[in-house]
């Protein structure tokens, strides 16, 4: 679920984009499609993220501090010691908070709008860092030089797994200005930070046979969940969920916590391609043999690499 180089002139690509591939692995292209997706069996949704912002001194070396940081974006228990494995710092030269705010909602963050990265990988044994221990994958700034209020607005990202951008856990604003003196920033939890409301209940569901095969080709989808224009090369992964007592209404309620309150949870990993073969996706329970009875079934398409935690592409599955 929702996926950042600030203080050096190396912008890196951190939001969604082309990944070098055009054909899929072993993800069903060369089968025939028996499942077509369209725009219409999409869901929708509408989601804001407001970032706290934290002033401090300008061109200082700041104290951070994350041992207050109990929950994630999503609400979701965070162990601030062991959960945290990279602290990314990104610089947007040219953007406000609001507009960096509004571009993460949106998924519309790109390569240009960065002008730089530094990064601290934690050592799982303390929750305090200095700006001037982050570096450019090894390379030291000046951070006195680098940190100030004319540098443009500074985010903190604090994300499990160590690929920069992906595995959003938790993000600040710093404000570096001049009138200053703070030197210490106490970083709190981010549950209360996203507002989200899916609607699944309205779209169209898919038919899907009760049995195989099941090639579900998506290449015709033209936008995601928020009506944008979707990129396809972006989606990395199937999922496939059972829910079972439930409704897509009552789904709704727990969009965010899909992923942990599924009853049964498959999934594909995609290397390109716009098909896949349902038997193909695999759980902790084993292999996807087949639909049944009793709940709701979620197929998605996800994009690891997005800052929007939510999928590209959701829809309800029924067989016939």
């Amino acid at each position: 679920m929702i996926p950042l180089s600030a203080l050096v002139l190396a912008p890196m690509l951190l939001a969604c984009g082309d990944k070098g591939h055009d054909t899929a692995g072993d993800t069903g292209d060369t089968l025939e499609a028996n499942i077509i997706l369209t725009d219409a069996n999409n869901f929708s949704y509408v989601g804001d993220i407001d970032i706290p912002s934290f002033t401090t001194a300008s061109a200082t070396d700041i104290e951070v501090c994350w041992t207050k940081m109990t929950e994630d974006l999503q609400c979701h228990e965070l162990d601030p010691v062991e959960d945290i494995d990279n602290i990314g710092l990104v610089r947007f030269p040219h953007l406000s908070e609001t507009e960096v705010e509004e571009a993460l909602s949106a998924n519309s963050l790109q390569q240009a709008d960065i002008s730089g990265y530094v990064e601290w990988n934690t050592n799982h044994n303390q929750t305090c860092i200095r700006l001037s221990e982050f570096s450019f994958f090894g390379t030291t700034i000046d951070i006195t030089a680098e940190y100030t209020e004319e540098g443009g607005t500074y985010m903190l990202m604090f994300a499990e797994g160590l690929e920069p951008g992906v595995g959003a856990r938790n993000l600040v604003f710093l404000n570096p200005d001049s009138s200053s003196d703070v030197t210490r920033v106490d970083v709190g939890s981010g549950c209360g930070l996203l507002d989200f409301s899916a609607d699944i209940h309205s779209l169209t569901p898919v038919s899907a046979p009760a049995d195989g095969p099941w090639v579900v080709d998506w290449s015709g989808i033209t936008s995601d969940g928020l009506g944008s224009p979707i990129a396809l090369e972006d989606i990395d992964e199937v999922m496939l969920a059972f829910y079972e007592g439930k409704t897509p209404t009552e789904l709704e309620a727990s969009f965010l916590d899909l992923e942990l309150i599924a009853t049964e949870l498959y999934s594909i990993p995609l290397e390109g391609g716009s098909k896949a073969d349902l038997s193909e996706a695999t759980g902790s329970s084993g292999d996807f043999t087949g639909f049944k009875a009793g709940g709701t079934w979620i197929f998605a398409l996800k994009c690891s690499t997005c800052y929007n935690p939510a999928p590209l592409f959701l829809t309800v599955m029924e067989s016939q």
